[in-house]
């Protein structure tokens, strides 16, 4: 994916993430993250924080432990939580100003379990914490990308497999790999489907296009999508599958054949899948016409509103 010179700050983020992933995976490894290795672990976050939150959690179990989980900040917050003394709350916020992670992140350190922040460079979040690490630069524009996927290179330093990290960085040398962008309008019923891991891919990218885009995305995993809103896709629809060996997608394919609905198939590793999808958002912003760095704020009555809205 080559910037063009008027390239937004969003695609040039989205071209800077392999190198970053690079230097994290290379980078020296805190004593303290093979000492809370063998603990439970909850993994914390809102929005695209609680979406890598839920991947870090099915990465954790598939090359650590199983005794992994993933909570939303707001949750965290608001009705008594598991963590205990001994216990690990990892919190993602990438500007950590977010009210409700920093919130979990007292209440977490109150009930003695040991917090660890992920947070930007110069981020403010340090209150409550035992151990700090900062990911990345301070995202550009509203639309984030590096700072997820810099969180997630954490991760995978943290857990450090090898066969992770290959996944990683073969994803990162094929950051321009994949089908086809399809075709949309404003009026485009988008919808996005995943299994495991790629379900949150498909949340994140959602709301990327959501976000930069303005577009109505719905996300669902696989299965779910098949109990239910399957049937409300039609001939104004198309539908993104992030796909897997999962037997269960034939399924998917043999319906959507069936009622004449296009299916945009993306293989690979999740990652892979993920920065297709970041690129499908700028994608669909050159066919809108739409500048993803906005974040709708030319828009004066967008402005105001966000101005007055407390995170």
């Amino acid at each position: 994916m080559s910037a063009p010179a008027t390239a937004s700050r969003y695609e040039k983020n989205i071209l800077l993430q392999p190198a970053l992933i690079a230097d994290i995976l290379k980078a020296a490894r805190p004593s303290w993250m093979d000492e809370l290795k063998n603990r439970p672990v909850y993994f914390v976050g809102v929005g695209t924080s609680f979406h890598l939150a839920q991947i870090a959690k099915m990465l954790w179990r598939r090359h650590v432990s199983l005794n992994a989980h993933a909570v939303h900040s707001f949750d965290y917050s608001r009705i008594p939580q598991p963590p205990a003394k001994g216990d690990v709350v990892v919190l993602f916020s990438h500007r950590g100003t977010k009210s409700f992670t920093v919130e979990a992140a007292r209440r977490a350190h109150a009930a003695g379990a040991t917090t660890v922040a992920f947070t930007g460079i110069g981020s403010p979040f340090k209150d409550s914490l035992v151990y700090r690490v900062e990911t990345c630069e301070n995202e550009d524009c509203g639309a984030f990308t590096k700072s997820m996927t810099t969180t997630l290179a954490w991760i995978a330093r943290w857990i450090d497999s090898g066969d992770l990290n290959k996944e990683i960085l073969d994803a990162c040398r094929a950051l321009e790999s994949g089908p086809a962008f399809p075709r949309v309008t404003a009026d485009t019923d988008l919808v996005l489907i995943g299994d495991l891991e790629r379900e949150w891919v498909g949340r994140e990218i959602a709301l990327k296009l959501q976000e930069a885009a303005y577009m109505r995305a719905r996300p669902f995993g696989l299965e779910e999508f098949l109990h239910g809103p399957r049937i409300s896709v039609d001939e104004k629809s198309v539908v993104v599958a992030f796909v897997s060996e999962e037997p269960r997608w034939q399924t998917v394919r043999d319906y959507l054949k069936e009622i004449e609905v296009p299916l945009v198939e993306i293989g690979g590793s999740w990652l892979a899948q993920l920065f297709w999808g970041q690129r499908l958002t700028a994608d669909a912003c050159r066919q809108l016409k739409l500048d993803p760095d906005t974040l709708r704020t030319q828009d004066p009555r967008y402005k105001r509103a966000r101005e007055k809205l407390s995170l």
